[in-house]
């Protein structure tokens, strides 16, 4: 009886053995699994050490030259370019717009004309001092000269004057290209300075090739 509860003890012992066996081969296999699902197939690769300040990576490009690149974009800039647009296809123009601007600058040039016909019989005078007007002779002796300079009655000191006592031009930059940067400081003295009825009708659409046309 002993020797038959031996085998079967035996026989037991045998079956929990290859259930394990197979437990721990099955969690190798799904270890082995993991591994090859998120390996890289690489091998061990150790952190890299860290480096000195002698040691840093150079730049791909010298600092000099990006800074010489930098300078010489900077002066490129700077240059002013005298960039003709020909109206309309520089898109920024109101088509209904154009003939209005050609009807500004023909009746600023008629103002102009008749202007100078009136001041041939009418005198004009100007205050030398405070840039008063007075139309008509002979001129007005109210004492309302009162800035730096004046005579101490504060009586104007008159002269003749002109056209441009009447109507004074009022001047602005002219840009060249619209599409561009800013006029800078610097270059105030590069760029020309026209009448401004006449930039505003520039920009509205009259070709000034048109303006400086003979007639």
């Amino acid at each position: 009886m002993f020797p038959r509860r031996a085998r079967t003890i035996l026989h037991f012992n045998q079956i929990i053995s290859k259930r394990c066996n197979a437990k721990i081969s099955a969690t190798n296999e799904l270890k082995n699994y993991a591994c090859a699902l998120y390996s890289t197939g690489l091998g061990y690769v150790g952190l890299p050490r860290r480096l000195s300040k002698s040691d840093k990576k150079p730049w791909v490009t010298d600092i000099n030259e990006v800074k010489r690149k930098a300078r010489l974009e900077k002066k490129e800039r700077r240059v002013v370019r005298e960039v003709t647009l020909s109206p309309p296809e520089n898109g920024l123009l109101v088509k209904e717009l154009i003939p209005v601007a050609h009807e500004v600058l023909a009746a600023r040039s008629e103002l102009f004309t008749c202007i100078s016909i009136l001041a041939d019989s009418i005198p004009i005078h100007s205050c030398s001092v405070c840039g008063e007007v007075h139309v008509g002779s002979p001129p007005h002796q109210i004492r309302t000269c009162n800035v730096s300079g004046s005579k101490n009655n504060k009586e104007h000191t008159w002269a003749s004057g002109g056209i441009e006592h009447v109507l004074p031009i009022v001047e602005s930059f002219h840009l060249y290209d619209r599409l561009g940067r800013a006029v800078s400081h610097n270059e105030r003295l590069q760029v020309d300075r026209i009448p401004a009825v006449v930039e505003l009708c520039i920009q509205a659409g009259v070709d000034i090739l048109w303006i400086n046309k003979p007639n």
